[in-house]
């Protein structure tokens, strides 16, 4: 008596993190600081540069408004060899010489002052000078105590617009934070469930093309990969488990009789045999099922499939096909694959009726494949269950119920759609419709 041993299975939890606030160091946080210190730079940069400009542009001024008083000053001094005197009626309103000083000077001596003494020191006063005739020489300063008040007023008003910039930006980076990361969201939960083998909905594709939305449609892509994989994976698991245990059973028996004596190995022979002939077709039709090709789709020709499936069958099958419509017409696919599809069908064909059977290739906005026998036909209960592993309608003919299972795994491989139905006139028809090949004409 063989003991069975219970295997002890561990699980492994997975805990979802829990979504987290203000973290020091955390993504968050970091986003919030990088935007608070671009922000912060973008407001030094800024006032830096008008701080700049706002200094040269009142230094032109200063400068232009000293210069025209020179001039005025300059055309109401009336010069003589031995002295120079200013005509009051050709000058301007000691009012508009506004913080002025001159002085005219000749070989160091001061022979007239305009507007007061004329400063000595150089700090807080702009100066200039423009040689007269009879070798006069006119001093001109101009007070910058205003424009030093201007400056520290621009000065103060950007230092008080900076922590305003800085809260304003804070509050927007709070506000902004949910709607920014809620596509990551949706891939964090999605992740998550994917961990715990849970395949959630597409994750929404944010708006615009950006990384974003090409990281949404790639994840999208990948669950759909990952939830084939592991698809075919427990179909394996469970054909396998299923059909498999009949002719192990069978090989075992036959093995043991041998061993004991039971039957002579002319009988258990060829049992054997026929058992690991199952178990080849069985493994063939397994692995084709759970198979995905690993090549780039090709553009192919939908006859010369259909013509390589009709080589392949025997003198009296070829003289029942009848091959029909557009063959010409092109998919873009695998050729093996398609192949073994177009095989299964018309083979399933040939089988379950005695009489011609007729393939016909049809072009619209899809490529239709109808394959037509004259058999019974199917109840019409059993139509949406054609193409379930394992499922054999008549159970008398030879088969193991994966050929339509291997069909409808190609189609979705490719694309397509597969439909079943009974002929009015007897019969059942199969349906293939595959994405048709676009071909770009100048």
């Amino acid at each position: 008596m063989r003991v069975l041993r219970r295997k002890t299975v561990q699980t492994i939890p997975i805990t979802l993190p829990k979504p987290k606030g203000w973290v020091p160091g955390g993504f968050r946080s970091r986003l919030v600081l990088s935007l608070s210190a671009v922000v912060l730079l973008t407001a030094l940069l800024v006032g830096g540069l008008g701080f700049v400009r706002f200094q040269d542009t009142l230094g032109r001024e200063a400068r232009q408004d000293l210069d025209s008083l020179t001039n005025a000053v300059a055309q109401a001094l009336v010069i003589t060899p031995e002295q120079v005197q200013l005509e009051l009626s050709r000058l301007p309103k000691l009012a508009e010489l506004g913080s002025s000083r001159f002085r005219v000077m000749r070989e160091g001596q001061v022979f007239l002052e305009i507007g007061g003494r004329f400063p000595a020191e150089a700090a807080g006063w702009l100066k200039s000078e423009r040689v007269l005739a009879e070798g006069f020489v006119l001093h001109a300063a101009l007070e910058t105590r205003n424009q030093k008040e201007a400056l520290q007023a621009f000065w103060r008003t950007e230092l008080l617009a900076l922590p305003l910039s800085l809260l304003l930006a804070l509050i927007a980076a709070y506000l902004l934070f949910g709607y920014l990361m809620r596509p990551v969201r949706h891939l964090t939960e999605a992740t998550h469930a994917i961990a715990q083998q849970r395949f959630p909905k597409p994750v929404p594709v944010p708006p615009g093309q950006d990384e974003l939305s090409d990281l949404a449609e790639s994840f999208n892509r990948m669950t759909q990969a990952v939830e084939g994989f592991l698809e075919r994976e427990r179909n394996f698991s469970r054909y396998t488990s299923h059909e498999l245990r009949t002719p192990l059973a069978t090989l075992r028996a036959q093995v043991e009789a041998l061993e004991q004596g039971l039957l002579p190995p002319e009988e258990s022979l060829p049992a054997i045999k026929g058992s690991l002939e199952r178990l080849e077709r069985l493994l063939a039709g397994l692995l084709a099922l759970t198979r995905s090709p690993q090549t780039d789709p090709q553009p192919v020709e939908v006859g010369l499939t259909l013509r390589s499936v009709v080589q392949n069958l025997t003198p009296e099958e070829r003289l029942r096909i009848t091959l029909e419509g557009d063959l010409e017409a092109q998919v873009l696919g695998y050729e093996e694959l398609l192949q073994q599809a177009l095989g299964n069908l018309v083979s399933n064909a040939l089988k379950f009726s005695q009489g011609p059977v007729r393939v016909e290739v049809r072009q619209d906005s899809m490529i239709s494949i109808h394959v037509q026998d004259q058999g019974s036909g199917v109840p019409e209960e059993a139509l949406p269950r054609l193409g379930d592993p394992f499922l054999r309608m008549q159970p008398k003919l030879k088969g193991m119920g994966l050929g339509l299972a291997l069909v409808r795994h190609i189609t979705a491989l490719l694309g397509g759609t597969l439909e079943f139905r009974n002929r009015p006139g007897g019969g059942l028809e199969a349906i293939l419709s595959l994405p048709r090949l676009e071909v770009n004409r100048a």
